[in-house]
């Protein structure tokens, strides 16, 4: 060692001399003489700035004009919107999942491993295509084990069973929770020094002696995606160990129990002794789920419209997703509204936002159905109010306020006039139950006043006896806004004061009342109706169905309305289909094809607005070449392609000019080799 190299004490960085051939080691003697611990700074990036400027990623709209008061409003507004729906989802999911979470827990329960050393206790549970009601499944049976700490859950993934060694493997280290390095197969063993390797079952025999674990229960996820010799691999490798290690396997199966015998061998399923378990259909619990979403509610602020709704349902049964991909959408449209609308912070309004800024004036002087609203006031000769409406700031505000707790107000009478149809159609006997979604698709349409829907339950109800009657009353009277507990008094008194109290009443529009008469005129049979003699109560009673369909009548030609005539309805209804369609539905073939042949679209320079004909020496050259392809036939020849290529880009000075536009055009042709 030369003089002039140093010595370093132990705790210096290293990475100082990685090059130095050598240097002396010299510990500490005392605690004194080491350098006190250099004090850590955080980094803040970029990024963590911009979200302390703004509200966790809500950006400034109004032209950026947008103060921070209103952007954490909008912030808030999802969040609490959102909040409340899917705390509700969630208990729809759980309600749904209750029975089979309940039969999967009393088979967990009852099962003892150890009673059995041939057999493996297995449980098949037949999810269909509800792939995310079988996670939620299996987060509330791991949520229930948490009760008995001596049981085991282990989830296990398809994807994480590519072979046995790596099946074995994730089991091993999920269930005793131990980080094992991919690059070294050994672990460590018991006290005596013997070391396992990291797929030897011995590591979790172990584990369940020390911590004595009275089940091991594997989860197999998606055991469709499992191979089937993979999967029989992994049952006689569980079955040997089965004496010794409680295993209980859990299998979600999306198609049928034939079909996943078909995958094992007959040795194989001699080694399982199964039990199944139904969950609920999945058409029916995203029925449920969407009833969740639109049902009438005294707090709802924000709506979503039949437009997108029926899109989200289509994609749900065309591409067959779970119910989960149902939440994220509609978690996704409602981040999309308070997000890019400036106006959406008043669904849920905070303290900190009594009164607009400026520019909110502006905006809400734009919105179509605010312009509509001017029209109509200067259509019915209302100068001075349309006028104050345009110019005075103060006076918009207030009338805002106002058209927007109309609005809600309207949209809460809306749904509940369509629950109260619902009602009377699914009450009313051998008749076809219209679905609640079509239902609430018509009416957020705007198509339900006038539809055969609303005139067939109003003709029937005119012919329903009393004891039907009194049911649907008692569903219905418990709208405010539907006025009928005068005629429900009347109907109680007539039918408590019946003299036949078996039969129930029934009105003249019965057909019970109607008898057909025949009669033969000029050797011609007719068909004739007559009405037979009603008695006192039927009469009576007759009336009082009278005033039921009116009063029903009036009730849906007030409140069956088109949410999109309601003034400021852009606030407190959210129906863009175009963001939630990009995003879900992407189509990047189709946005690549138009950004070549119409750069300005995406550019908007005025460079790239070329001639008539779309080609302009200007364009993107990549743009050229594409519009060219699409002229040519099915054999293009490369020597015209460069002459009409050369002609756009027109004449330049000298051969080298043209050289590198023949090294663009070759350099260009290489990509578009994929198109066809």
């Amino acid at each position: 060692m030369d003089d002039g190299d140093e010595l370093h004490h132990g705790n210096e960085d290293q990475s100082l001399f990685e090059n130095q051939a050598s240097y002396v080691f010299v510990p500490y003697n005392d605690d004194r003489d080491k350098p006190s611990r250099p004090t850590k700074r955080r980094e803040v990036s970029h990024a963590a700035k911009i979200v302390e400027g703004h509200s966790a990623g809500f950006v400034p709209l109004l032209g950026g004009t947008e103060e921070p008061r209103y952007i954490s409003a909008r912030r808030f507004g999802y969040e609490s919107a959102w909040a409340k729906l899917e705390n509700n989802l969630n208990k729809v999911l759980e309600e749904v999942n209750r029975q089979t979470v309940d039969d999967v827990m009393r088979f967990l329960t009852r099962t003892d491993p150890q009673e059995k050393t041939d057999q493996i206790s297995t449980g098949l549970i037949m999810s269909g295509i509800s792939a995310g009601t079988s996670s939620s499944i299996f987060t509330s049976v791991a949520r229930s084990l948490k009760s008995h700490p001596r049981n085991l859950i282990v989830p296990v993934a398809a994807s994480q069973c590519t072979n046995l060694k790596t099946t074995l493997k994730t089991i091993i280290q999920k269930t005793t929770n131990q980080s094992i390095a991919l690059a070294d197969e050994d672990l460590p063993g018991d006290h005596q020094g013997i070391r396992f390797r990291n797929y030897d079952l011995q590591i979790v025999h172990e584990y369940v002696l020390k911590h004595s674990i009275a089940k091991v229960v594997l989860w197999f996820h998606n055991s469709e995606g499992i191979d089937g010799i993979v999967l029989a691999d992994v049952v006689e490798v569980l079955s040997s160990w089965q004496g010794r290690i409680p295993f209980v396997l859990i299998f979600e199966i999306g198609t049928s129990i034939d079909l996943f015998q078909e995958k094992l061998s007959r040795a194989t399923i001699r080694r399982l002794q199964g039990i199944s378990f139904e969950t609920k259909d999945a058409t029916e619990t995203l029925e449920m789920m969407f009833r969740t979403v639109t049902a009438p509610e005294e707090s709802r602020s924000l709506y979503i419209g039949a437009g997108l709704l029926k899109m989200f349902l289509d994609r749900q049964i065309e591409h067959v997703q779970s119910v989960q991909a149902f939440i994220q959408s509609l978690k996704y449209a409602f981040m999309t509204h308070f997000f890019v609308n400036a106006l959406s912070w008043m669904v849920h309004p905070s303290p900190a936002t009594p009164t607009l800024q400026t520019e909110h004036n502006e905006a809400i002087r734009n919105l179509p159905s605010f312009r509509r609203l001017v029209e109509n006031l200067i259509k019915e000769k209302e100068f001075v109010k349309a006028k104050r409406l345009l110019d005075t700031d103060h006076v918009l505000q207030e009338t805002t306020r106002q058209l927007f707790k109309n609005g809600t107000k309207s949209m809460k009478h809306l749904v509940e006039a369509m629950e109260v149809l619902n009602i009377i159609q699914s009450s009313i006997p051998n008749k076809v139950h219209i679905p609640w979604s079509k239902l609430y698709f018509k009416g957020m349409g705007g198509d339900l006043a006038d539809s055969s829907v609303l005139r067939e339950s109003l003709l029937s109800v005119r012919k329903l006896p009393s004891d039907t009657m009194i049911g649907i009353l008692k569903k219905v009277c418990t709208f405010a806004i539907l006025e009928l507990d005068g005629v429900q008094t009347d109907l109680y008194e007539l039918t408590r004061n019946t003299t036949d109290g078996s039969a129930p009443l029934r009105s003249e529009y019965d057909v019970h009342h109607e008898t057909l008469r025949t009669t033969v005129v000029a050797q011609k049979v007719q068909l004739s109706k007559h009405k037979a003699t009603l008695s006192k109560q039927d009469a009576d009673y007759s009336k009082i169905v009278d005033r039921i369909n009116s009063a029903l009548k009036e009730f849906f030609e007030r409140y069956l309305i088109n949410p999109k005539t309601l003034p400021l309805h852009e606030i407190f209804l959210f129906d863009l289909k175009s963001p939630c369609r990009e995003v879900f539905a992407p189509m990047p073939r189709q946005a690549v094809e138009r950004a070549l042949s119409a750069p300005h679209d995406y550019l908007d320079c005025d460079c790239c607005d070329g001639s008539a004909n779309g080609l302009a020496p200007s364009q993107p050259p990549t743009a050229l070449l594409y519009q060219l392809y699409l002229e040519s036939g099915a054999i293009i020849n490369i020597s015209d392609l460069w002459s009409a290529f050369n002609a756009i880009l027109g004449p330049e000075d000298g051969d080298t000019e043209e050289e590198k536009d023949q090294e663009i055009l070759y350099a260009l042709l290489c990509p578009l080799r994929l198109e066809d």
